[in-house]
């Protein structure tokens, strides 16, 4: 099925591009009715591919595709309006295909967010860089060759949009592809049509200023190549991969990134202040729209950095605080919220605090026959049959080996009554429920191995009097375990 598939797509793939070629290359050729017609059917052509995607790609990572079928799909009625209406519908048509590219380029922004999500600080550095230097190049080429065509300034600004957003995610587009894992030709595909479409924008800057009427016919068979790139990359089975997140390099805050984001976020106020300086009229158009573009990405890159930093410190925090085979609580954040759960309970005078040690029967043969990963998996296990059965104010911790300790604080637990109990759990009840919870839940066989394998465990219950310590109340429960021990050969737990 692979292969026929493989097959089909490359056949299809073939005639695609194909006619798509043959199209454009006859465009300049054909009178300007049918350049209009030719226009709109290489531009709906392109919806047959995405539709034939969407089918086989399921839900959510099709979602760059569904705003893809959506923005060809009015750039297509934008294109038909001009053929059935005439210049009639001129205004119409202006605001679809300035919708149709704005949901094109929505799409692109959606496959940046796709598959370069664990790359998103590049992705910010990179599109913030490209912004400011599409700005340069507006105020120092594309403006002045505005002007002097007299172009409005609703047009000028249009164009000032088009040239900052494509800019910016044409480089995002080719960050993904600088760390992709490997290349991907859909990927190549969409970053050509993202550069035909800026070259047809800031070709038509440099000589009629206009976006949809009186473009020579050159200029329009470069926007039918932007049309055939993006028709093409659906076909291509990378396109699945392209919902998907690429890898993660590493990323920080260094001098150097500061001085690259600092250089890139000031470069178009410092292009317009140097209009000012040499005498020419300012571009207000610019200093706004690049600002509003520039600022909240890299107010958003800034907030990324924070929040990774919050992450690592609570990652640390979890790693010092917790066991790394099992995740429990390790004995330092036991001490710690024993001596705590101690501390509360002198200040109310109400004795709260129950403490059971556990010790595994069994643990060692097991490990000794099945080796060390089996026995990690046993104790993994063993945690999580525990805890799955404890209420809040109930710590489970891996105090060391095959040993844990269940701490109860009363003070500070579950508030919902026991059953046998409308007044809830008393100390010694809780430390008879937790016993036998222990008990019941480690009598189920442990699949390890290939084959099923039974411990058992010795458990030790002490009440807090008011007056004891931690270490005191732990060694009372180490010594009440030992008690509860079954008489086993010397070596063998």
């Amino acid at each position: 099925m692979i292969l026929v598939h493989t097959s089909r797509t490359r056949v299809g793939r073939r005639w695609f591009i194909g006619v798509t070629v043959l199209l454009t290359a006859v465009h300049p050729l054909l009178s300007a009715h049918l350049r209009s017609i030719n226009f709109l059917v290489v531009s709906a052509l392109t919806i047959l591919p995405i539709s034939a995607l969407l089918r086989r790609m399921p839900g959510r990572e099709g979602l760059p595709w569904w705003i893809l079928l959506a923005a060809m799909s009015v750039l297509s009625v934008g294109n038909a309006w001009p053929v059935v209406g005439g210049p009639a519908v001129q205004f119409a048509t202006d605001l679809l295909i300035t919708f149709g590219n704005a949901l094109l380029l929505a799409a692109a922004v959606a496959l940046v967010l796709r598959c370069g999500r664990n790359d998103s600080g590049g992705v910010l550095d990179v599109s913030v860089a490209a912004i400011g230097i599409g700005g340069v190049v507006w105020t120092a080429v594309l403006l002045p060759r505005l002007r002097a065509l007299h172009v409005v300034a609703s047009a000028q600004i249009a164009l000032l949009v088009s040239v900052l957003v494509l800019v910016g995610v044409l480089g995002a587009l080719l960050r993904v592809w600088k760390v992709a894992r490997r290349r991907l030709p859909a990927l190549n595909l969409m970053i050509c049509a993202l550069i035909f479409a800026l070259a047809g924008t800031v070709v038509v800057a440099l000589s009629t200023g206009k976006m949809t009427v009186g473009r020579p016919p050159w200029i329009e068979m470069v926007f039918l190549l932007a049309y055939g790139c993006v028709g093409a990359a659906p076909i291509e089975e990378s396109a699945f991969e392209l919902s998907r997140p690429g890898p993660a390099p590493k990323d920080g805050l260094s001098v150097g990134r500061l001085m690259f984001l600092g250089v890139a976020l000031i470069v178009i106020p410092l292009a317009g202040g140097v209009r000012e300086m040499v005498g020419l009229a300012g571009d207000g158009a610019l200093l706004a729209l690049g600002s509003l573009l520039t600022v909240p990405l890299v107010l958003l890159r800034v907030g990324r950095l924070a929040a990774e930093r919050q992450r690592a410190e609570a990652a640390l925090r979890h790693q010092a605080t917790h066991d790394l085979l099992t995740g429990l609580p390790n004995r330092a954040e036991l001490l710690a919220r024993l001596d705590a759960a101690l501390d509360r309970e002198r200040v109310t005078g109400r004795v709260a605090v129950t403490l059971l040690f556990c010790d595994l029967n069994g643990f060692k043969a097991v490990n000794d026959r099945l080796g060390h990963l089996a026995g990690d998996q046993l104790l993994v296990e063993v945690g999580a049959r525990i805890r799955g059965g404890l209420r809040a104010g109930e710590t489970l911790a891996r105090y060391g080996g095959d040993e844990f300790l269940v701490l109860c604080d009363a003070a500070t637990g579950d508030t919902v009554p026991d059953p046998d109990s409308p007044g809830g759990d008393s100390p010694e009840q809780a430390a008879l429920r937790l016993q036998a919870h222990i008990e019941r839940v480690l009598a189920e066989p442990f699949q390890l191995a290939g084959e099923q394998v039974r411990i058992g465990a010795s458990v030790g219950a002490v009440l807090s009097d008011g007056d004891l310590g931690a270490d005191e109340l732990i060694r009372r429960a180490d010594q009440a375990m030992y008690a509860a021990k079954p008489r086993l050969p010397v070596g063998v737990r």
